[in-house]
């Protein structure tokens, strides 16, 4: 068996320097990697114009804002008499006069 003499200290083992990266540094730590964004950003469509484009409104999204737009017509002359024909034509041509205005 080994026996420590008195008085002397024991040396720590040695250690392995480690290097601080600089920030600019090319190399990408092994440990920590950037994980890219898998969804897509929605970026404006610009026309010719180079004014940016309305994105199309789905048909059926269109339909239900022009059926309540209709029954808000009716409402204001309390659904007595007019036509439900006429309701949907004029609140139809109310949504897309709103929906080309989004675009410019």
């Amino acid at each position: 068996m080994a026996t420590k003499k008195k008085g002397t200290a024991s040396t720590p083992p040695a250690r392995k320097k480690t290097v601080q990266k600089k920030a600019g540094s090319k190399k990408a730590s092994s440990k920590k990697t950037a994980k890219k964004s898998t969804t897509k950003k929605k970026t404006a469509r610009k026309n010719s114009r180079g004014k940016t484009a309305a994105t199309p409104v789905d048909a059926s999204i269109r339909q239900q804002m022009i059926a309540e737009a209709a029954y808000f017509i009716a409402e204001q002359r309390g659904f007595k008499g007019g036509s439900k024909l006429e309701d949907w034509l004029i609140a139809e041509a109310q949504v897309d006069a709103r929906l080309s205005k989004r675009g410019k």
